[in-house]
């Protein structure tokens, strides 16, 4: 990768990070919903796709994922990586950090992928952040 191409997406994922961020409360007591989401379907080694799940904690955000069920793939799921499957998203070893996550129009590349891809590479994946452009939200867990 070039270096041009390397500080473009540096750039790039520092500026999905900040806005991700934005708008997520910190407040006690927040509501909170897990939404189940598919990435990855049609692909050759997936094609019915792979799921994972989030943890979202700001009510807007919820309003946004709730308004996307069923919808199909039209916005993609972004957030950082963390450790462990944060309570929510087994069987797969990461998550996404629940204060981080949002659904951006567009991102870098480099955090696209499948989260069985994020799950053989740990949290080196998209330089900490996973982004699958294939993302849609499935269901909303009760």
């Amino acid at each position: 990768m070039s270096v041009r191409r390397r500080i473009a997406s540096a750039i790039l994922l520092a500026g999905l990070g900040v806005a991700i961020q934005c708008g997520s409360p910190t407040a006690p007591g927040r509501t909170q919903s897990v939404f189940q989401v598919r990435a990855c379907r049609g692909s050759l080694h997936a094609p019915d796709g792979e799921m994972f799940r989030i943890l979202l904690r700001d009510s807007d955000l919820i309003a946004q994922a709730r308004a996307l069920i069923g919808v199909g793939n039209r916005r993609i799921v972004a957030g950082k990586l963390a450790p462990g499957n944060g309570g929510f998203n087994a069987p797969w070893s990461w998550h996404l950090d629940p204060d981080t996550v949002g659904f951006p129009q567009i991102t870098d590349e480099i955090c696209d992928g499948c989260p069985s891809f994020v799950e053989a590479n740990g949290g080196s994946w998209g330089l900490g952040s996973f982004c699958p452009w294939s993302s849609e939200v499935i269901a909303e867990q009760k």
